[in-house]
This record gives structure tokens, sequence and C-alpha cells, in this order.
């Protein structure tokens, strides 16, 4: 299921001649955000006032693809702080 995002963000009065640049940025860094965590979207589209800008991202998928990361830890024989540390790292039990 693909739905529409919208996005307006208000702020103080946002200079005619930084209008455009603030409207590519917004675009390109919601773009490479999505892009990053995953989230595949159509086309965005970004407007701008005075006071005001608005991002749309068409067609945004409902949710990321299923993902899975390995993470290799100190071997069992490591010092004990070497164990505490990656599992303060991850968040996880010494039973886990």
């Amino acid at each position: 299921m693909m739905a529409d995002f919208l996005l307006e963000l208000r702020s103080e009065e946002i200079p005619a001649r930084m209008q455009a640049k603030a409207r590519n940025d917004l675009a390109r860094l919601f773009a490479e955000c999505t892009g990053e965590a995953g989230l595949e979207t159509g086309a965005i589209d970004a407007f701008s006032t005075p006071r005001r800008l608005v991002l749309i991202a068409r067609d945004v998928a409902a949710q990321t693809q299923a993902s899975r990361e390995e993470l290799k830890g100190p071997r069992t024989s490591a010092p004990p702080q070497a164990l505490e540390g990656f599992l303060r790292k991850t968040g996880l039990s010494q039973g886990q």
C-alpha cells in the first residue's frame, strides 16, 4: 500500500532569495534520509512561502523492507571488560 506524505514546517520569515535553496535542501535531505532508512518514495515536491516550507512525498511505502544485521562480539574467552562493553553497546544481556 502506498500513501502520500505531507510535511509542513513553519518558521520565521525566509527571505525570498533563500526560499529556492531551502526547498531544494528539504527535498534532498528527505530523499537521502528515506533512502538510507530503506523507505521507498515516488516523486517529492517542495514548496515555500515566506513563513512555510512544505514537502509532499508521493507513493510512500507503508513499511521498509525487512533487514538483518549481524554483529560479531568478543570471544567467550575474552576479558570480562570486553564482553561487558559489547553487551552495553548492543543492549543485550549475557544470557542472550
